[in-house]
């Protein structure tokens, strides 16, 4: 089965059009260019720093915490004045409630954020 003329005609250019869009997107001249930098290009840029705002936030919170409970913590999230905190078990979500005023105080008195409340959820492991 053959493709139409219209098709045969207009395919070279389609494929060096591509072909050229391909290098521009992904080498500069004479360096490929990092995961990174295309993220920042394109509209994942806002999608990368949320990513990243909350990793620093779960590590800050890590850091305020316990030794024997930090490491259960699989994220944090501010969302109104509210700080959501998923740890690994319902064990470790009673001793983060534990710890909510000393989060509350570390995180308004070092780190320019401050919650009014601690919400802990748990994700288990799958």
């Amino acid at each position: 089965m053959a493709l139409p003329l219209s098709v045969q005609q207009n395919m070279h250019k389609s494929v060096s059009q591509l072909k050229d869009l391909a290098l521009t997107l992904t080498m500069a001249p004479g360096r490929p260019k990092s995961l990174k930098d295309l993220l920042a290009a394109s509209s994942l840029s806002r999608l990368v720093e949320q990513a990243s705002a909350t990793d620093v936030l779960t590590r800050r919170v890590q850091a305020l915490l316990p030794a024997e409970i930090a490491p259960h913590v699989l994220g944090a999230n501010l969302r109104d004045q509210r700080l959501i905190v998923l740890v690994d078990a319902a064990v470790w979500a009673a001793r983060v409630r534990f710890e909510a005023a000393t989060l509350r105080r570390g995180l308004s008195e070092s780190h320019d954020v401050a919650p009014s409340t601690v919400s802990v959820k748990v994700r288990p492991a799958r």
